[in-house]
């Protein structure tokens, strides 16, 4: 029977669990929006072909939501070792240094979705302070940012989550 992507790494624990049942909500809420900007594409698309009349700020709205629906898959992404690995240097080397570079790197990167969470917290601020608004539809830029927030936090969650639980293999 083959698994399904849910099945893939499917954390035993109480906190993986709990990050993982929160990663896939907002993969689903993801997916969905993806999905959504799909139909609006082609409906701008046949809109402009058929009626001259696109849909108002399709760039903007794909844009936007594109953005958004990025950071969504980050946390889920991470926690099923989605991220691209390039093994040329340790393919060699015995499992337990390669845990051990699995379990640093994922260090890495949760200190840098802290760093751009708490940047992207600012730059949100900044967007809501200054009034910043999207060129054609004067649509406000800052509600982009808290989804944005939640899902690098999340992302670095998930990271020292998975760092911790490779090395508690090393020391196996």
């Amino acid at each position: 029977m083959a698994e399904t992507s849910t099945d893939a790494v499917r954390p035993a624990d109480p906190v993986g669990r709990a990050l993982f049942y929160c990663a896939y909500v907002l993969i689903l809420a993801g997916g969905f929006l993806m999905a959504a900007l799909t139909v609006m594409s082609v409906v701008s698309v046949l809109g402009r072909y058929l009626f001259s009349a696109p849909v108002p700020g399709d760039f903007e709205l794909v844009t936007m939501g594109t953005a958004i629906a990025v950071f969504l898959f980050l946390p889920y992404c991470h926690l099923q070792r989605g991220n691209v690995v390039v093994d040329l240097f340790l393919s060699w080397a015995p499992r337990k240094v390669q845990v051990f570079f699995d379990g640093a790197s994922g260090l890495l990167l949760a200190a840098i979705a802290g760093v751009l969470s708490w940047r992207m917290a600012q730059g949100g601020l900044d967007m809501h302070r200054y009034n910043e608004v999207s060129y054609i539809l004067a649509l406000p830029i800052w509600p982009v940012f808290p989804v944005a927030v939640l899902a690098l936090a999340l992302l670095a969650a998930s990271c020292l989550y998975t760092a911790v639980r490779d090395f508690r293999e090393i020391a196996r």
